[in-house]
């Protein structure tokens, strides 16, 4: 391969990378410009090595490189609670040293392809998996914690109290937990869930325990939901 060559293709890996990473830096992701373009032109760097010495091995190399892009990847991933986040942008790194791959091979049409298509996948499919979980959400059911804090002593008549006001609703009572809190104050924590689309019945309990005396705070929040693609968040 003569230096042109090699000039012109990591041009072109450098444009395709710099296009995927801007895509993921406009997102604010954790691997934006700078790491997309780097690990595109790594990419292209160590296959374009067998290619410009005429050696038969560059396919040997290619799968070290892939190899190598997946322990980088590993660690783009992380937990956040009940969420997993990172898997787009591990995903879209791993395609990054794909199209390095493919420019140091002189695939120049197909890098450019692929390119078009790991764009499409983030722009495009993102769109489609948000309106598919607003459908999903829509038809299941949604789940909430109820808190209420009340008085010590008053923790039985409180739980009864919510157990009959849930059964006077359509919410279904997963379960209840207690907690102790200081000044002599119990936590009671209900697990609640609803097919309504409606908070009305919620609204409905708060009202009920709002004029107890002896509760000191009732509130609700709804459970988040396990993602596992970090783009369907915002």
């Amino acid at each position: 391969m003569e230096y042109t060559d090699f000039l012109t293709r990591m041009l072109v890996a450098l444009l395709l990378s710099l296009t995927v990473g801007l895509e993921r830096q406009w997102r604010r992701r954790a691997i934006g410009l700078r790491t997309n373009v780097l690990v595109c032109i790594g990419a292209f760097l160590f296959v374009s090595m067998p290619v410009m010495l005429d050696k038969m091995d560059d396919m040997k190399v290619a799968a070290q490189v892939v190899s190598g892009i997946g322990f980088l990847g590993a660690g783009v991933i992380l937990k956040d609670g009940a969420n997993i986040r990172g898997l787009n942008t591990a995903a879209t790194l791993w395609c990054n040293a794909a199209i390095g791959v493919l420019c140091a091979t002189g695939l120049l049409l197909e890098a450019i392809t692929g390119t078009v298509f790991i764009l499409g996948a983030n722009i495009v499919l993102r769109y489609i998996t948000k309106k598919l979980l607003d459908i999903h959400e829509s038809k299941n059911a949604k789940c909430y914690n109820l808190t209420i804090v009340l008085a010590k002593d008053k923790e039985v008549l409180i739980r009864t109290m919510l157990i009959q006001i849930v059964g006077e609703t359509n919410i279904k009572l997963n379960s209840i937990e207690t907690e102790e809190k200081p000044n002599d104050r119990i936590e009671i924590i209900a697990d609640i869930s609803s097919e309504d689309r409606t908070e009305s019945d919620i609204e409905h309990i708060i009202t009920r325990f709002t004029m107890e005396p002896d509760v000191f705070y009732i509130g609700y929040k709804k459970q988040k939901e396990s993602l596992i693609d970090d783009d369907d968040e915002n």
